[in-house]
């Protein structure tokens, strides 16, 4: 039998592998496309009458969220699956002192 400190820390394990891997594709895919732009926007300026350096703009833009991303599911993770458990342990706590067939 599976008990509920079992299924919760298996749950925070799942739930931690997953914000992980969400974030390495999200920070794959930034260095892939900010590459490319990078690339692109270089070759345009050494081939055309364009002198403007724009990559920068998308870099620290996008840059931003992916930091975000890395704060809120990598590094602080942890804080935040323990608030949520702690809060469906809250209203679990209610539903059980509440008679059967009471309606919500």
């Amino acid at each position: 039998m599976i008990t509920a400190d079992a299924y919760q820390r298996a749950e925070r394990e799942l739930t931690l592998r997953e914000w992980r891997r969400g974030w390495r594709i999200h920070a794959a895919v930034y260095a892939l496309v900010m590459t490319g732009l990078t690339i692109l926007n270089v070759v345009l300026v050494a081939t055309t009458d364009a002198d403007f350096l724009w990559f920068p703009f998308p870099l620290v833009g996008w840059g931003i969220g992916v930091a975000m991303h890395y704060v809120h599911g990598v590094r602080f993770g942890e804080r935040e699956i323990a608030a949520r458990q702690a809060q469906i342990a809250a209203v679990a706590e209610q539903h059980a002192r509440e008679p059967a067939g009471t309606p919500r």
